[in-house]
């Protein structure tokens, strides 16, 4: 069953579309040099906002609440659905930012856990970003668009 819908003007989504992906290109910045500091914790917090950021913005031009973590998750897995030849690539991307999110609060991931968590929500990244119209990604991939001075 798709995600609820959200009653917005254009006005006010594209808006909050804007809003959510300068905060997605900010977290995804930041994770790797975490890592490379070896704070595993705001590595994975880092990947799990621009994840979540991401689907705040897929599921604001898709007209769908996203109010909570329970909603992203809805959002991702009706994508999953969508999608079924990436279906098992969707939801091992949500399933590694859930549990690096988790991490987040109970550090029980070492670090090559958190590497592996990492690339595995790469894929979900890229297929949050190709969701969105060309007019929010200027017809880039996501990590051409972070490395710019766009985001």
């Amino acid at each position: 069953m798709p995600p609820r819908q959200r009653r917005q003007s254009p006005e006010r989504r594209d808006a909050a579309i804007r809003k959510h992906l300068p905060k997605a290109g900010e977290y995804w910045t930041k994770w790797p040099g975490y890592l490379a500091e070896g704070d595993l914790c705001q590595a994975g917090e880092k990947a799990w906002g621009a994840v979540a950021q991401l689907t705040k913005a897929v599921a604001t031009h898709r007209g769908w609440q996203h109010s909570d973590h329970d909603r992203l998750r809805e959002v991702i897995r009706e994508l999953a659905h969508e999608y079924s030849d990436h279906q098992d690539t969707i939801i091992r991307g949500l399933t590694s930012a859930d549990v690096l999110h988790g991490n987040f609060y109970e550090v029980f991931l070492d670090r090559l856990q958190t590497e592996l968590a990492l690339e595995d929500i790469v894929p979900l990244v890229e297929i949050l970003w190709a969701e969105l119209p060309g007019e929010y990604t200027g017809g880039i991939s996501f990590d051409d668009w972070v490395a710019s001075d766009d985001n």
